[in-house]
């Protein structure tokens, strides 16, 4: 049986559209590091590779933009308080975001970013182990880098956390709405201690303005299964925090 990982490197390779595999030069050629990341490898693997690429990198953001402006038709900053330099280019969007990790007020999701120099303390932030999957393009062959068995759990199509859930919902609640939302797009399960750290923390979700929530259940109602991301939110009284109507619908 072929590896994994290396069977998801090949899959994601394959996916790769030309403009990737020219900015991994670029950044290499600058002495930098350039890795696709998060729900962009997901989705390569998956066969689902949309024209909006993430990609995560050492560079800072004016060295990103620097780079960016010799290779794209169209740039932008509006992420850059956030490390995020976006571009396009014949038709594929990317957004570049610095290596980072994040700390957050209790009261609050709107992080203080920190830049880091390390692909793995950034990795080791994301929302789910599948979203935590990165291919490094600056290396003599593009590298495949999963920290967290994201693969795997790709394979068993579960949702679990790269960290300890509880820590990460904390941070920021909303990432509990994305694992409804994923269940839903995605035909996943949630892992049981993903969902019980939904349940006993809830609460939380009542920090997060009404502007995203209302973006993520869009989401979810706009997937091709979202009975079962509904499902999730009522199992784990997310729905009675943000909207009681479905609770008692589903009742």
């Amino acid at each position: 049986m072929k590896d994994p990982n290396a069977l998801a490197t090949s899959l994601a390779i394959a996916a790769l559209p030309k403009e990737a595999y020219e900015l991994g030069k670029l950044f290499s050629d600058g002495g930098f590091k350039l890795a696709l990341v998060g729900g962009s490898v997901r989705d390569a693997i998956l066969g689902r590779l949309s024209t909006d690429l993430d990609f995560t990198t050492n560079a800072k953001p004016d060295e990103t933009k620097n780079i960016l402006k010799s290779w794209s038709e169209r740039l932008w900053e509006v992420g850059r308080d956030f490390g995020t330099i976006a571009a396009e280019k014949n038709g594929i969007t990317v957004e570049i975001t610095t290596y980072r990790r994040e700390k957050y007020d209790p009261t609050s999701r709107k992080p203080i970013v920190e830049f880091g120099s390390e692909i793995e303390i950034d990795l080791s932030r994301r929302d789910f182990t599948v979203n935590a999957m990165a291919l490094e393009l600056t290396t003599p062959t593009p590298t495949f880098i999963d920290l967290f068995d994201g693969v795997t759990d790709l394979a068993k199509k579960v949702l679990r956390t790269p960290i300890n859930a509880e820590e990460l919902f904390t941070e920021d609640p909303l990432r509990m709405m994305r694992a409804a939302r994923f269940a839903a797009q995605l035909g996943f399960e949630v892992a049981p201690e993903v969902l019980r750290a939904m349940r006993e923390m809830a609460e939380r979700i009542s920090i997060v303005s009404a502007e995203r929530i209302q973006i993520e259940l869009t989401k979810l109602l706009m997937s091709d299964k979202p009975r079962n991301g509904i499902a999730i939110l009522v199992a784990t009284n997310l729905a009675e925090k943000i909207l009681p109507e479905i609770t008692a619908k589903w009742k």
